[in-house]
């Protein structure tokens, strides 16, 4: 009767051995094809695989975070938060970790919180540049700029050329309302192919600040020659002329943001500004008396400009 109990015993502790090891080897292998996937972007086959690497294991590092990865990499951030700080809770010490949380919190508009990840992460990693370069971001978003400024600075040494950092630096600057730091960034950014809208729009401003009309001219027509309604660039065209007593030039430019956006009270102002110091009166007087009729403020508002215009006018 005891040989049998022993025999039923050793049975079951095999069976169960037998079990544990083939669980361990699911993991393995689910955990492998996962890796796989996510290395070859196949996002949703590696989602897939990892839940059943949790669904064997449901405290596996590994799946838990990257789960937050290809949450993140498919746009579904509210997912990828819950992961990423499920395997915070984890192991505060993975600085990748803190840093994606850091980039959740940032798109959020968690600034507080967003430094705080940042910071988390550049203090496990002191020399790894995305980090710091993530980190002067933020700082540049809540106006710490000599901070914004130094992490930058260390980021583009250590790893020199990157856009996102020359930009970030030539943002910093910028608003230090440092111009000529601002445009040396700018200008390295688009000797790296780097050729967007928002930085041309940038670096034309900072021209323009700098005096250099020609080259903000150029830059402003740049931009809208790949797009003819941006309204913002249309408008600082418009005031670059301005600025230069060019105001044929600049009715032109008005009335094409007008054309984009007829309700835009700001060129309809200008608008009627630039007649009256080109002499237009009648067309001066048409656009007040209209802005009067609509809001005696904005009527008023084009007064003030016309008066501090005159002045500087008679000041030259």
């Amino acid at each position: 009767m005891i040989k049998n109990i022993s025999i039923i015993l050793l049975l079951l502790l095999t069976a169960n051995s037998v079990s544990t090891a083939q669980s361990y080897d699911s993991v393995q292998v689910y955990t492998q094809i996962a890796g796989k996937s996510l290395y070859d972007k196949k996002y949703d086959k590696a989602k897939t695989n990892y839940y059943n690497v949790l669904r064997l294991d449901d405290n596996n590092y590994n799946a838990i975070k990257s789960l937050g990865i290809i949450y993140s990499a498919l746009g579904d951030q509210k997912s990828a938060k819950e992961y990423f700080e499920r395997a915070y809770k984890m192991n505060p010490t993975d600085h990748d970790v803190c840093n994606n949380l850091g980039v959740i919190y940032s798109e959020e508009g968690n600034r507080k919180k967003a430094i705080s990840f940042y910071e988390q992460a550049v203090s496990l990693q002191p020399n790894k540049a995305v980090y710091l370069s993530n980190l002067g971001q933020e700082f540049i978003k809540t106006h710490q700029l000599s901070k914004a400024i130094e992490l930058l600075t260390k980021s583009n040494k250590l790893e020199p050329s990157q856009p996102i950092t020359l930009f970030n630096l030539g943002n910093a600057y910028a608003a230090s309302k440092n111009n000529a730091e601002a445009e040396k960034y700018y200008e390295e950014c688009i000797s790296l192919g780097q050729k967007n809208q928002e930085l041309y729009y940038f670096l034309a401003t900072i021209k323009r600040n700098l005096k250099k009309y020609d080259e903000a001219e150029s830059l402003f027509i740049k931009i809208i020659e790949q797009n003819k309604n941006d309204l913002k660039t249309n408008m600082a065209l418009g005031i670059l002329y301005s600025i230069q007593d060019k105001y044929q030039d600049a009715i032109g430019q008005y009335k094409k943001v007008l054309e984009i956006d007829p309700s835009f009270v700001n060129a309809n102002i200008s608008l009627g500004v630039s007649y009256s110091l080109a002499g237009e009166i009648e067309k001066c007087d048409a656009i007040l008396k209209d802005l009067f009729n609509a809001d005696s403020a904005l009527g008023f508002r084009m007064l003030d400009i016309l008066k501090f215009e005159y002045t500087k006018k008679s000041k030259k």
